[in-house]
């Protein structure tokens, strides 16, 4: 199964078995000793491992590489003594929710080439938090730990993002192999793949209407022809027999996040031009401005929820209905980025996978917000969860038999978000 549930028992097994894990801690003063708010293991260990420690007052950020046994060991709730820290933990949650992700996706917590799976475990209890003020010490200093925790684990300003962690976060990397670059021309798709597995992996190039299969030869470099340019809804998967290794989705051509490395497009005529002479449409929307009414705001946080939820989209700022490029305040242009990002981040959670970034068109300016599909449900308004879904050039409600499904449970299960 790509997502579900697992035993933190066999979790704990597994890290066990390690020689060696990469960690990352955000530790707090409890009663004299130093616990585990927030744990982040990785494995296998990282070619380039980071070792850095920014030790305050009553905070501790730590990062290196770990014996797999002293990391088990706190998992299952067991002091253990790092270096001159006493470090305890609250024994996990007995299960945590897992999910499969491919290279390159932007999925909690940050965008790593290596496909990977990654267990989520929450605490068993409310645990130990920290409010606003000064943090000074020997790392840099931080507004609030807010900020030092966005910029230890993440590298970026405060986001309301410390509050919202699982209590351990464990990624498997799977290094047998990864689609490293894919270039996609207007006649053909070449593909470089990397990894260590070296045989029996394959390419798949599937479109509602075909399929195309070929080897992965000792180079790692392929090339799949696209007599008719690249289709929409096309799948490129790499496989071993039944198992999927890494995949990139393509629900249409020119669409991917300018931060996905991976992919690079030389086909003429596709992005903004191709956007603007398509209309709103199932993917497509366009804003005049960016809202700061609360009933604007919903609609586009609607459309956003949408996206995110079903398979991605695109929303531009700056255009009307009728197609006309009208353009935003460029003299603006940091303000209007950090409030579609702020309104965004406050009002749908989880925060869905999303790119923001200004664009020329007809000398005037506009925002791209480039929407990608996050396999799951978004919600607007945490509070009291709204679930929308994208028709056409409209975003209705999702109807409850949808939501069950995308749940992948009964009444029962969406019930409990209300």
């Amino acid at each position: 199964m790509d997502s579900g549930q697992a035993q933190t028992s066999e979790l704990v097994a597994m890290i066990g078995a390690c020689a060696a894990v990469q960690v990352r801690f955000a530790l707090v003063r409890v009663d004299g000793a130093w616990q585990v708010l927030h744990g982040e293991v990785t494995m296998p260990v990282p070619t380039k491992p980071k070792s850095r420690t920014w030790q305050y007052a009553e905070e501790v950020f730590l990062e290196r590489a770990f014996n797999g046994a002293t990391v088990a060991a706190l998992l299952r709730g067991e002091p253990q003594q790092i270096d001159d820290l006493k470090v305890t933990a609250e024994a996990a949650s007995t299960t945590g929710n897992f999910q499969r992700v491919a290279g390159q996706a932007d999925w909690r917590p940050a965008r790593m080439p290596w496909p990977r799976t990654q267990w989520e475990i929450t605490r068993s209890n409310s645990g130990s938090s920290r409010q606003g003020g000064l943090i000074v010490g020997d790392g840099p200093t931080f507004v609030s730990y807010e900020a030092a925790f966005c910029s230890f684990f993440y590298g970026a300003p405060p986001s309301n993002q410390a509050g919202h962690q699982p209590h351990w976060r464990v990624m498997r990397l799977d290094r047998r192999a990864r689609l490293h670059r894919v270039t996609i021309a207007a006649d053909a798709m070449t593909v470089e793949v990397k990894g260590d597995a070296s045989e029996g992996v394959t390419a798949e190039l599937s479109t509602p209407v075909s399929r195309d299969i070929r080897p992965v030869g000792r180079t790692g470099r392929l090339r799949l022809r696209l007599p008719h340019g690249l289709a929409e809804s096309s799948l490129l998967v790499l496989r071993q027999g039944d198992d999927w290794l890494d995949y990139r989705y393509f629900h249409r051509p020119g669409m991917s996040s300018e931060s996905d490395e991976s992919v690079i497009w030389h086909q003429p005529g596709t992005e903004l031009s191709l956007l603007l002479a398509g209309g709103e449409g199932q993917h497509v929307e366009f804003k005049q401005e960016v809202p700061s009414a609360n009933a604007s705001k919903k609609t586009v946080l609607k459309t956003i929820a949408a996206f995110a939820s079903g398979e991605g989209g695109t929303l531009l700022f700056g255009v009307d209905d009728e197609t006309n490029v009208v353009g935003v305040n460029a003299a603006d242009l940091d303000g209007l980025m950090l409030a579609v990002g702020n309104m965004i981040r406050d009002n749908i959670e989880p925060e869905p996978p999303y790119q923001l970034r200004p664009a020329e068109v007809d000398d005037k300016t506009i925002l791209v917000l480039e929407v990608r599909a996050g396999g799951r449900w978004y919600a607007l308004n945490p509070l009291k969860p709204e679930f929308y879904v994208r028709r056409g050039a409209s975003t209705p409600p999702a109807r409850m038999h949808e939501i069950v499904a995308g749940f992948g449970g009964g009444h029962t299960a969406v019930q409990s978000l209300y």
